[in-house]
């Protein structure tokens, strides 16, 4: 559709000036985000339910371009992204189960997200992994600051927040290598109890089998997988509609319970650990610390404490549990789908 609208010579200099900087690609860029900065705007009206005794202020409207501006880019969900390029999960070893620190599954929506577009724009099926950091943090960190805004102004409470994982720490550096070492992953190298080397994928994507990574001549290099593409073709909720009542749509939430049954054995181990404990009664974290300890007995230190903290996390938000606090006690229920799902996993 053509829209023909008339524009002061002073408009359109300032629009130009704006375009020569290279903020924006093109005219029709800058117009189009800014159509949709102010649909944005029209849609998030000021509300009075900050939490008692905090104020949120609602953004500039110059504030919303950059999550605006990748969402168009690199989170954008178009027809070509089912076209990429995939790659085949290399041999390199990787854990059967997510690391404690891994806390939620959302951010690797992101980066899938990202991923996938940066394999549509590139036409290829691989890229630098340090681009695929960078980019994914970038865009995490700037919709990670509007997720955060509207749990709180929806009150939600731990366990419950969308933005948990996403880089918006005050330390922006610290925040965003975390994300990258966490959720988009990297190659570790060590030398394994025989004395060989052994080079590992790590991170919460290439767990999950979404991306692979690997040496390729003197770098690094990612690319998306058949599931990785699939996950990242999906509706989400909060990106693509900016509707930030659940994570994940139900579409999402199947397609991951589907995946971790059968692609992640040892991390539904983990899961049916903890739903089977919960249902008979052993609830809290302190109970279920010591149980974590006989999954494997190699854990030492504060690793139970850790793993149970990010497995109890991340079924929470693919709404298996429910989180209970009785004064300082907080307990663990299962809803129904927990229920279903334990009973899938062998009860």
């Amino acid at each position: 559709m053509k829209i023909v609208i008339d524009v002061t010579p002073e408009d359109v200099d300032q629009v130009n000036r704006q375009v020569s900087s290279g903020r924006y690609r093109s005219l029709q860029e800058f117009i189009i985000v800014a159509i949709w900065n102010q649909l944005y705007l029209e849609s998030h009206e000021p509300r009075s339910t900050a939490l008692e005794g905090e104020e949120y202020d609602i953004p500039h409207s110059a504030s919303l371009t950059a999550p605006i501006t990748d969402a168009m880019q690199l989170l954008q969900l178009s027809p070509q992204l089912t076209d990429v390029k995939t790659v085949h999960l290399s041999d390199l070893p990787r854990h059967g189960y997510l690391w404690g620190q891994y806390n939620r599954i959302f951010p690797v929506k992101v980066v899938m997200r990202v991923a996938a577009n940066l394999a549509r724009i590139k036409g290829s099926e691989s890229f630098l992994l340090s681009e695929l950091q960078e980019k994914a943090a970038e865009r995490a960190r700037e919709l990670g600051k509007v997720i955060q805004r509207e749990d709180r102004l929806m009150g939600r409470k731990r366990g419950t927040i969308i933005s948990a994982g996403l880089p918006i720490g005050k330390g922006q550096d610290k925040a965003k290598l975390r994300f990258k070492n966490h959720f988009v992953g990297y190659l570790a190298s060590r030398r394994t109890d025989a004395n060989e080397h052994e080079t590992k994928a790590e991170g919460a994507a290439p767990t999950l089998k979404f991306l692979d990574i690997r040496n390729e001549k003197d770098s690094v290099v990612a690319g998306i997988t058949d599931l990785g593409l699939k996950f990242a073709c999906f509706l989400n909720p909060v990106i693509d509609s900016q509707d930030y009542s659940n994570p994940f749509s139900s579409e999402e939430l199947n397609f991951l319970l589907d995946h971790i049954a059968l692609q992640l054995p040892e991390e539904a181990k983990l899961i049916h650990l903890i739903l089977s404990c919960i249902k008979k009664g052993i609830a809290s974290p302190e109970e279920l610390n010591a149980r974590m300890k006989s999954f494997n007995p190699k854990w030492k230190g504060s690793e139970p404490i850790t793993m149970r903290a990010g497995v109890v996390s991340r079924i929470g938000e693919l709404r298996l549990l429910e989180r209970r606090k009785d004064g300082v006690r907080v307990t663990y229920k299962l809803t129904e789908l927990g229920e279903k799902y334990l009973d899938r996993l062998g009860g």
